[in-house]
């Protein structure tokens, strides 16, 4: 505990407060002073050569960082600018034309993705929303009765915003694998708080962010693509949606 404690003046908020919110945002640590003086420095004594100097790097470098804490390797982070235009992403590499274009959620998923699919309808998606008796849980067995052989996209998260209830993933990407359905988890809550391993895990997509628990600034959420399971034009796809324009490619 003695070892925990020496870490508290690290994070200037706790001098002056008890902080219980970093489901939102975490507490800001002190080496980001100097880490933005850095960047201010660069910008101000470099300019527009900033960006060849390290700027450009910046998306690839960043997302190394953030593999070893998902189970993820080197090259295999893209950065977007949030979980739902992440989800975006991914959607846009599929067609919800044809018979597969069913889509299973939890009613407890984060409310912008849930937007975001329901949107998707007009392009022929079938939305099957699971519902929860007590906006804590949903129940395991229904959920997994609704991934069949027409579903396309199972977005779910790892840990719910909403309660913090831990979902079985496990369960979920066996049963979505067992018919052919796509996995994209969301380890926003999850990461920094719990173990997990997307490649143990299996999931095909994963998106996340930094800024909660692993009290980073508002910097960009990740996703990752699981080996062996890769999807027809998806480079193409993030080179046409993603605003970055130097990404290593999935390995």
């Amino acid at each position: 505990m003695n070892d925990l404690l020496a870490w508290r003046s690290e994070f200037p908020i706790l001098d002056r407060t008890t902080y219980l919110i970093s489901n939102s945002l975490g507490a800001m640590p002190r080496a980001v002073y100097s880490s933005l003086q850095a960047y201010a420095d660069s910008w101000a004594e470099r300019g527009v050569r900033a960006w060849e100097e390290g700027w450009w790097e910046m998306a690839v470098s960043v997302g190394d960082k953030i593999a070893p804490l998902i189970g993820a390797t080197a090259g295999e982070i893209s950065l977007h600018q949030n979980v739902t235009q992440t989800q975006a992403v991914i959607a846009s590499c599929f067609d919800f034309r044809g018979p597969r274009n069913k889509v299973v959620m939890t009613e407890l998923e984060f409310p912008s993705v849930q937007y975001f699919y329901h949107e998707q309808k007009r392009n022929g998606a079938r939305i099957e929303l699971v519902p929860s008796r007590d906006s804590v849980r949903f129940d395991l067995d229904a959920f997994l009765a609704a991934i069949d052989e027409n579903t396309l996209l199972v977005p779910i998260s790892l840990v719910l915003f909403r309660s913090s209830f831990i979902v079985n993933a496990n369960a979920i990407v066996e049963k979505a694998r067992r018919v052919g359905a796509r996995v994209i988890l969301d380890v926003f809550q999850g990461t920094g708080t719990i173990p997990f391993n997307v490649r143990e895990l299996g999931v095909d997509f994963a998106v996340g962010g930094v800024l909660k628990w692993l009290c980073a600034w508002m910097s960009p959420p990740s996703l990752q693509l699981r080996l062996g399971r890769q999807v027809p034009y998806f480079r193409d796809s993030l080179r046409k949606n993603s605003d970055i324009s130097r990404l290593q490619q999935p390995r």
